[in-house]
């Protein structure tokens, strides 16, 4: 009997092993997307103009990439860790004036999360407007490179 627990122990601890693949901290993927900013030489703005939300995607608790229109994508630095924006069903914005988001004044909210938690306000550190090909690779880092099938 303990040589059948043992081995589905260790079964179970291989398949968990190949399940897993390796992946970045999110310091290490902040850290990344910094140099990402510095190397492509992002600008930073102070405010996105006629804003209006087309989608968006959580990286870490610290960025993510929202969208105005299918072409228009923007990199969000939040000021500090932003609690469970990495995992975020649903965020909300805090705009200081409705037809712009802006740094500084302007915040994200994460919603959801259990009934009678504090909703905690992210401020805007900084906005980087990225083109398509550039969310694609920001939305790479840390991931697992995929084979080509041939």
């Amino acid at each position: 009997m303990k040589t059948y627990l043992v081995a589905m122990v260790s079964a179970a601890a291989l398949l968990t092993g190949c399940a897993s693949a390796p992946s970045m901290s999110y310091g290490e993927k902040n850290q990344a997307y910094v140099s990402y900013i510095t190397d492509n030489k992002l600008a930073s703005l102070k405010k996105i103009n006629t804003f209006r939300m087309y989608g968006w995607q959580s990286l870490t608790n610290d960025y993510l990439i929202i969208s105005t229109s299918p072409k228009k994508k923007f990199l969000v630095e939040v000021n500090g860790f932003c609690p469970d924006l990495a995992h975020a069903q649903t965020i909300a914005f805090n705009q200081s004036m409705s037809s712009s988001l802006s740094t500084r004044f302007d915040s994200i909210s994460v919603l959801g999360g259990n009934v009678g938690d504090h909703m905690s306000k992210c401020y805007i550190q900084a906005i980087h407007q990225i083109d398509k090909a550039q969310a694609k690779e920001i939305s790479a880092i840390g991931k697992p490179i995929e084979k080509e099938q041939g």
